[in-house]
C-alpha cells in the first residue's frame, strides 16, 4: 500500500446563472512515518490530509494547483524556476503570461479568469519560491478575513458566501467547493455567530466523548488545511484515558485498536446555536493502519502541533457537515452533509 494516496480529481464545474460557481477539491492523504525515539514530532500541518483546487491563471490560460486553506486570506503563487519546465500545476511560469505584472518583490498581479475564488480580471497575489520539497511545491488560495492579510491590496475579497462539504459514502474521496452559494438548510441546521474577523472561529461551551463531559468555554476555530482535531492537552489526557486511545510516541501521533475504532462514541461540542457532532468514523483514519496495527485518531495537543488557537477543527467538520461561511452575516451555517460520491471509492486495495 502506497504511503501517499493521490485521490481523484473531478472535472471543475461552474453554475451557469448567477455568479455561483462551483468545483470539485482534490483530496490528499498519507499516514504519519515512524520517527523512532523522537517523543515530540510537530506534524505537519497537511501531515495527512489537505483540500486543494485549480485557478486558471495568467494569458494564455495556466491551471494551477493551489491548497485552499480557511486560516489564511491570501493567494500564495509559487514562481516557476527559469530551468524548470511547467509541467505540472503546482507552479506558476510567469515569463509565459502576458498579463504578469511585477508591483513589489513579494506581489505581483495577473489576470485570472472566470473561477473559484474571484470574478476575473487582473488580481493581486503574494508570490513564493517553489519549493517542492515542501507538499509538493503547491500555493495557497485562502478564504480567511481581511485582517489576515499580509498587504492591505494583496488579494481578492472573498464572495459573501462561501459553502463546502466533502463526500460521505465510502471513504470521502470526493468533495466540492461553492463560492458564493450556500448549503441547503434545514430544520437540524446550526447557526454560528463568530467570534473574529480574522479566524472562522465560533464558541464551543461543552465537550462530551462517551463518560467524558466536561465544560471547556473555549473558541473554535475550523483549520481546512489540518486533518486534526486540536484541543488542550489537560482535556485531551482525560478523554483519550478514557476510552483506550493513546499516544504513539513513535508515530507522534494518537491510535486505537483498529477493530475497537467503529465502538468509539461520537464527538459533541455544545455550542450557542446547538450540537456539532463528529462521529468515530471522521476522527479515526482506519484506512491505512500503522506499522503496529493501531488506527491513528485525529486528536492533537494544540499547543504542541498547532498554529495557535487553542480549540480547532479540520476537514472533519465538512466531512460531516455541509459548511457555509458567511461573510456578509458574520456566521457559520453547519448542516448534515449529504455530498454524494457515487458509491465510488478511491482508496487502493
Amino acid at each position: 500500500m502506497k504511503l501517499f494516496l493521490l485521490f481523484l480529481l473531478l472535472l471543475v464545474a461552474f453554475c451557469s446563472t448567477g455568479d455561483a460557481r462551483k468545483s470539485k477539491l482534490r483530496i490528499r492523504r498519507h499516514v504519519p512515518q515512524r520517527f523512532g525515539s523522537r517523543s515530540h514530532y510537530h506534524h505537519d500541518p497537511r501531515d495527512e490530509n489537505s483540500m486543494s483546487v485549480v485557478v486558471p491563471v495568467g494569458t494564455p490560460q495556466q491551471d494551477l494547483e493551489l491548497l485552499f486553506d480557511t486560516t489564511v486570506s491570501d493567494v500564495f503563487v509559487p514562481l516557476c524556476p527559469k530551468q524548470l519546465n511547467q509541467t505540472y500545476r503546482e507552479c506558476f511560469d510567469a515569463s509565459a503570461s502576458t498579463t504578469f505584472k511585477r508591483l513589489t518583490a513579494d506581489t505581483a498581479q495577473d489576470m485570472l479568469s472566470r473561477s473559484m475564488i474571484a470574478k476575473g480580471n487582473m488580481f493581486t497575489f503574494i508570490t513564493t519560491e517553489y519549493r517542492p520539497d515542501v507538499f509538493g511545491g503547491m500555493g495557497t488560495a485562502g478564504i480567511g478575513w481581511p485582517s489576515l492579510r499580509k498587504h492591505p491590496s494583496d488579494s481578492y475579497f472573498p464572495e459573501n458566501v462561501t459553502s463546502l462539504a466533502i463526500g460521505i459514502d465510502l471513504d470521502g474521496c470526493e468533495s466540492s467547493i461553492d463560492f458564493d452559494g450556500t448549503c441547503k438548510t434545514n430544520a437540524g441546521s446550526v447557526y454560528l455567530p463568530i467570534t473574529s474577523k480574522s479566524y472562522w472561529q465560533f464558541t464551543i461551551k461543552d465537550l462530551h466523548l462517551g463518560k467524558f463531559n466536561e465544560s471547556v468555554n473555549g473558541q473554535m476555530v475550523i483549520a481546512t488545511n489540518k486533518e486534526y482535531i486540536g484541543m488542550p492537552k489537560k482535556f485531551l489526557d482525560q478523554l483519550t484515558s478514557l476510552h483506550g486511545i493513546i499516544w504513539e510516541a513513535d508515530y507522534g501521533a494518537y491510535s486505537v485498536e483498529c477493530d475497537k475504532a467503529s465502538a468509539l462514541p461520537d464527538l459533541h461540542f455544545v455550542t450557542d446555536g446547538g450540537v456539532v457532532t463528529i462521529p468515530a468514523k471522521s476522527y479515526v483514519y482506519v484506512w491505512e493502519p500503522l506499522s503496529n496495527g493501531r488506527c491513528v485518531v485525529n486528536f492533537e495537543d494544540s499547543k504542541a502541533f498547532g498554529f495557535g488557537p487553542e480549540w480547532y477543527i479540520g476537514i472533519q467538520i465538512v466531512t460531516d457537515y455541509c459548511v457555509t461561511l458567511d461573510y456578509k452575516n458574520a456566521r457559520i451555517v453547519m448542516t448534515k452533509n449529504k455530498e454524494d460520491n457515487g458509491n465510488l471509492s478511491c482508496h487502493e486495495k
